[in-house]
């Protein structure tokens, strides 16, 4: 007959005429249902600990004032302009004007904290205005000594040795 010519693994029915050409499908095996879980990466220390204590949950619908929300005055400092360009120029041109940089310094004192940039330059001039009265103190008492030697033509007087 014409079965003998066709691979046996083909035929899956029965050897009669009326089987031939009808293939069932295998029956796979059932296996069990498994609930999926995503892999998670495995990092060091992302175990946290068991024994640490938790945060209290609060409800989504709390309409208090939070209570780590800044000032109104801190809130608008963020708005306002902390443009550190006045005291720049006036750290620049001190080098040619040194009392300039005294009104560096006083705007320096009467600067706000919240605006740190312009805080940062007034210092400057505050450091460079106190470095300069010192230089200025330093050179009117050096001037004093010699204007008092150079008028008199004479050496300013020594002062004696103490008395034993």
């Amino acid at each position: 007959q014409g079965q003998a010519s066709w691979p046996a693994c083909l035929l899956v029915g029965e050897q009669t005429n009326e089987g031939f050409g009808k293939m069932t499908k295998p029956k796979r095996p059932k296996y069990e249902t498994v609930q999926y879980t995503p892999p998670t990466p495995q990092v060091f220390g992302n175990a946290a600990p068991v024994d640490l204590p938790t945060a209290p949950t609060r409800s989504s619908f709390d309409v208090d004032r939070p209570r780590n929300r800044p000032k109104l005055q801190d809130r608008l400092a963020v708005y306002e302009d902390d443009n550190p360009r006045c005291q720049q120029v006036l750290c620049i041109v001190g080098i040619f004007c040194p009392p300039l940089w005294l009104v560096g310094a006083v705007l320096y004192l009467r600067t706000p904290t919240t605006k740190v940039l312009a805080r940062e330059v007034g210092f400057k001039n505050l450091i460079l205005s106190v470095v300069s009265l010192v230089i200025g103190i330093a050179w009117v008492c050096y001037q004093m000594y010699l204007g008092r030697e150079a008028s008199t033509g004479e050496p300013a007087p020594r002062p004696s040795p103490p008395h034993r």
